[in-house]
């Protein structure tokens, strides 16, 4: 049963003991992210995300990484947009370890100006390698497009720029600023007692002060432009993107009948997006529809990626299956098939603890509740074909799509007829 605390100095603890494994996942997120911040410190959650690894008053690089290895764990992090995490998955007999090296870099960790200027050139390929790489620069593109100037639209990383012009005082005051209790949620999932769990963390992070209401940002709903073009590159290939913003009900029904929709439109290979761009007419390699939840607003995208004389018919068929979902709704049929394979998608990641541990915080953060998993799949069950339609009456529409054709060079001269149906 999933359990909730408040240590002493006020963090959020959500944990999901399961006694079936040796495992246990733990994370410690801060509740902020790339788009809160300011103008001056773009940058900074990713930059300070890496810098955490090198070194503490207590422990150097190489005895952070050697002392979750030799317990046969691995330790890793990740920046968002609106979150930022750093995780440990090792046995679960370990479970201190893990708090107390995660702990020791929140709270102790150098930002040693040698290793700061070393990571500015690791951060500055990771940008290069985004740059050659044409999915992840066209969603870059794709996002600036649709939110031209808002944090939203921003590079997470930051762009070079703005990695030279990092500071070791101004990363200092931003760890000071960002990483303190009212900001931070543990998450663990796997075989432990919450109890000693909870004293670990109380142990750990006493010397983490309490503090009123923690760091605060503006958050600005974006304002959505709309787009349809085409921007050349040297890559071989054009890679699609198109899809629509929109502001997310905060309604938890909601969310699911979203999610067996898109779904069944493009998130499997049965989808009808796979089965008539790639099965049926051989259009392309990779074809997928995907969904991403902020706490203001959310996307829903498709990506296909094809050759430059392709796109054209690929275009017409994207338009008929849009046309095709007000036509003919999806059947009893599809959605009970979507909602089996949705129920075995969960059955089957309940066996591994991190997924487990990273659901517990993404539950919490979109819709405020952590479910167990019976009662996710009890609101899953009442997702009817009437929900589904009524998401695509919603939601695709001609006019709220944008669209980004993006590699080729020969994108230039390419007629990207809108959508009509």
């Amino acid at each position: 049963m999933i359990q909730t605390f408040r240590l002493d100095n006020g963090i959020k603890v959500i944990l999901e003991p399961f006694e079936h494994t040796g495992t246990l996942s733990i994370g410690f997120w801060v509740l902020n992210g790339s788009r809160d911040e300011p103008e001056h410190q773009h940058g900074y959650t990713h930059f300070l995300e890496h810098m955490l690894f090198k070194g503490t008053g207590n422990r150097t690089a190489y005895q952070i990484a050697q002392q979750i290895d030799r317990v046969g764990g691995y330790l890793n992090a990740f920046s968002e947009k609106e979150l930022t995490a750093f995780y440990c998955t090792l046995p679960s007999e370990h479970s201190a370890l893990a708090i107390d090296v995660i702990s020791d870099m929140f709270q102790n960790s150098l930002l040693a100006e040698e290793e700061l200027e070393k990571e500015k050139q690791v951060i500055i390929n990771e940008i290069k390698a985004i740059e050659d790489s044409p999915e992840e620069k066209g969603q870059e593109l794709f996002l600036k497009a649709m939110w031209d100037g808002h944090p939203l639209s921003y590079r997470i990383s930051g762009d070079e720029e703005d990695v030279e012009a990092i500071t070791r005082a101004g990363l200092a005051g931003f760890l000071k600023e960002r990483f303190t209790p009212a900001s931070i949620v543990v998450s663990a999932a796997g075989n432990m007692d919450p109890d000693r769990i909870v004293d670990q963390l109380n142990h750990a992070l006493t010397p983490l002060a309490a503090s009123g209401t923690g760091f605060q940002t503006a958050r600005v709903p974006p304002r959505r432009m709309r787009s349809w073009e085409s921007v050349p590159d040297k890559f071989n290939q054009v890679n699609l993107f198109t899809g629509l913003a929109y502001h997310p009900s905060g309604i938890l029904e909601d969310y699911y009948s979203e999610l067996v929709f898109s779904t069944l439109f493009g998130e499997s290979m049965s989808s009808r997006l796979f089965q008539r761009l790639r099965e049926n007419e051989g259009l392309c390699y990779s074809a997928y529809s995907f969904r991403t939840y902020y706490s203001d607003a959310a996307l829903w995208t498709v990506y296909v990626n094809t050759e430059p004389h392709q796109v054209g018919r690929l275009l017409t068929a994207l338009n008929e299956e849009f046309s095709l979902l007000h036509r003919e709704p999806p059947q009893e049929t599809e959605v009970a098939d979507t909602k089996s394979q949705l129920r075995g998608n969960v059955i089957l990641s309940r066996e591994d603890m991190e997924t487990r541990m990273k659901r517990l915080l993404r539950q919490y953060v979109i819709t405020g509740r952590v479910l167990e998993h019976e009662e996710w799949f009890k609101i899953l069950d009442t997702v009817s074909r009437e929900d589904v339609a009524e998401v695509v009456k919603r939601l695709v529409q001609p006019e709220q799509f944008n669209l980004l054709a993006y590699g080729s060079s020969s994108v230039k001269d390419l007629k990207l007829k809108k959508y009509e149906f």
